[in-house]
């Protein structure tokens, strides 16, 4: 890190999360050594300061940034914020706001996470809601459900908006060049689905993304799109049954295989089950979409692997531009659409 004359800046916030400040302050160390950043570690500092090492603040491998507690789980997330605008949440958030940080990290709850991000960072251009989504298959990690949940009652345009930034996210994060984006519905053949269904499909037909149709909740499974968009009500369905199928899957394999098998090969088993319909809970961060800023949120029980995974995340976020090509994949779709129906 010595050879950065300005070391890309990180904001963590270390009072939120099931494990803070310990395993969160734990990973940030690990990152800082690993990403050739600073960590800049929120929270209150007599909490803080005892778990780092003298040298890496000397270093300026981490900064100490001061602020309140945590929000209290099960808190309004704007009662709470208001009450107390100087939360360790809030503060780290301000810290992306205001430009001393590239991006911030929080295993705070969602709820108040989702507010803070938008109180103190703000919208996007040209984006409406926040949103989530990710690679919920760890046998078809090239295909992106989003939203996931922030947004439960959408419009048309709003999930236009998602697929605009799962493509994106897909683009940066995913590496792969020109994404296929599909819409979640009951049926594949033309004229399926709801209300929604019906009027997305038709935004995003004009869209000049590269529109596949309509996909089945089966198709998750086997990749028939990069990018598949849905309100966050049905999304957040979506990722459940995946996630309790790959746990119920797993029990019942424990039990059809039990003398077939070495224990140990029937654990193996369960647990790979497990973890490719699991990701999030396993891998433990998602980002919020949509906010003038990098924001990762990272599972509320995560660890130091986890925290440091999370950052990496967000690194990857400031290096690739994904903000800046976001804004601009969003004004491209605005202008498109504002064309007449009939034209290139």
């Amino acid at each position: 890190m010595a050879g950065r004359e300005h070391p890309l800046r990180i904001a963590v916030d270390c009072m939120g999360g099931d494990f803070a400040p310990r395993e969160i302050v734990a990973g940030a160390l690990a990152a800082s050594g690993e990403e050739e950043i600073r960590a800049l570690l929120v929270g209150v500092p007599d909490a803080i300061t005892p778990l780092v090492p003298p040298d890496a603040l000397r270093s300026g491998a981490v900064e100490i940034v001061p602020s309140d507690g945590a929000i209290p789980e099960g808190a309004s997330p704007l009662a709470a914020l208001r009450a107390n605008p100087n939360a360790s949440m809030a503060v780290t958030m301000r810290q992306a706001a205001q430009g001393r940080a590239g991006a911030a990290v929080s295993a705070g709850s969602t709820g108040p996470t989702l507010l803070a991000a938008v109180r103190e960072i703000g919208m996007l251009k040209g984006a409406r809601r926040a949103c989530v989504g990710r690679q919920i298959l760890g046998m078809h990690p090239e295909t992106f459900l989003i939203d996931l949940g922030p947004t439960l009652d959408s419009e048309p345009r709003d999930l236009l908006e998602f697929a605009v930034i799962g493509a994106t996210y897909m683009r940066v994060f995913g590496g792969i060049a020109n994404p296929t984006v599909a819409l979640l519905s009951n049926g594949r053949e033309a004229g399926k689905g709801n209300r929604l269904v019906k009027e997305t499909a038709a935004l995003l037909a004009r869209s000049g993304l590269p529109f596949v149709g309509l996909v089945e909740g089966h198709h998750l499974m086997s990749g028939a799109a990069n990018v598949v968009v849905c309100d966050g009500f049905v999304g957040n369905v979506a990722l459940k049954t995946v996630e309790g199928l790959g746990r119920e899957l797993a029990g019942w394999l424990r039990l059809e295989l039990r003398g077939e098998l070495a224990p140990e090969r029937i654990e193996g088993l369960a647990a790979r089950l497990i973890e490719i319909t699991n990701q999030i809970d396993l891998h433990g961060s998602l980002p919020l979409l949509g906010i003038n800023g990098n924001v990762v949120m990272a599972h509320g029980a995560s660890d130091r692997h986890a925290i440091r995974a999370a950052i990496a995340q967000a690194v990857l976020a400031v290096r690739g531009r994904f903000v800046e090509k976001l804004r601009a994949a969003l004004a491209e779709a605005r202008e498109r659409l504002a064309r007449p129906a009939n034209a290139p």
